[in-house]
């Protein structure tokens, strides 16, 4: 408080010419251009979601009635004057990761060697998942759809891609956090859909890949990852927007949910569904937050 009062009273000739305030560091330029731009992204795809407002939080409601210029109160045993910074989410301890990454690298050469679907003779390739055995969340996709030559490290899409990683940053989530797969495992040829059987057969695999991972929460984005998860049947619109639990064996304690929504395909050709997704992806982040 007594420097903010110094400030506030100093003035006249005598400050010409004068530096920052002794004790206070020069701002780091390029931290606060590389915050900006980060900013800049997540406000660019919450436009694209069709975000229109923000919730008038208490904190908020104070910063905007000071005009911006109160600096918020320093956390316990912090600098006075600066901004704590925000909080992040804890990532799980790796008590097996190496076991876990042993155990899916092996999985990945079953999966090659696969040959229990018509799509093992009929696909431009196999797109595995990519992801730390570490990660907090899994995103289980649908398939590859590569319609312009194959590349075995596009997920969904060239452009869906894209799209599911603006989306992972819009709720705090850097790459080394999530676990990124397909309930399908091959890319079909162009202009294929992957049939029942092969998503049967995929299935073992993709239970498999979670238990090895133990996240928090997956996300299952499109119909079939949903159904594949859940077991629910009919349209993505009535299993979206809440928490089902995961078909899976776990040992005793709370159960794994599933978040299902839109897969970046679909909403790339339906727009006005991002904001819905969008609502989706907040339950995501206030799962992980509460843990």
């Amino acid at each position: 408080m007594d420097r903010e009062r110094g400030d506030g009273m100093t003035g006249g000739a005598s400050d010409k010419g004068a530096g920052p305030e002794r004790g206070t560091p020069p701002a780091d330029r390029a931290a606060v251009l590389n915050s900006a731009a980060a900013l800049r992204t997540v406000l660019r795809y919450h436009q694209q979601m069709g975000i229109e407002r923000y919730p008038l939080s208490p904190v908020l409601a104070q910063f905007l009635r000071s005009g911006g210029a109160q600096a918020r109160p320093a956390a316990s045993g912090g600098e006075p004057g600066r901004a704590a910074p925000p909080e992040r989410i804890k990532a799980p301890q790796p008590e097996a990761s190496g076991t876990a990454a042993s155990a899916l690298q092996a999985l990945r050469s079953e999966i090659d060697a696969c040959r229990q679907c018509p799509l093992a003779t009929a696909r431009q390739g196999v797109v595995h998942a990519m992801g730390s055995a570490d990660a907090l969340l899994v995103v289980v996709g649908d398939y590859s759809d590569q319609s312009t030559g194959f590349a075995a490290t596009t997920l969904f899409g060239a452009t869906e891609d894209t799209m599911l990683w603006n989306m992972m940053r819009a709720i705090g989530l850097s790459p080394e956090q999530v676990y990124v797969t397909n309930a399908v495992k091959c890319c079909p040829l162009p202009s294929d859909i992957p049939g029942d059987d092969s998503i049967r057969c995929c299935h073992g695999y993709l239970l498999r890949e979670i238990e090895l991972v133990r996240p928090r929460v997956v996300c299952a984005m499109g119909e079939i990852a949903a159904c594949s998860l859940t077991g629910a049947q009919g349209s993505l619109f009535r299993t979206r927007g809440r928490f089902h639990p995961c078909r899976l064996a776990r040992p005793a304690g709370e159960p794994l949910q599933i978040m299902a929504t839109f897969h970046p395909r679909f909403l790339l050709k339906n727009v006005e569904l991002k904001k819905a997704a969008w609502q989706d992806l907040q339950m995501i982040q206030r799962h992980l937050q509460a843990r």
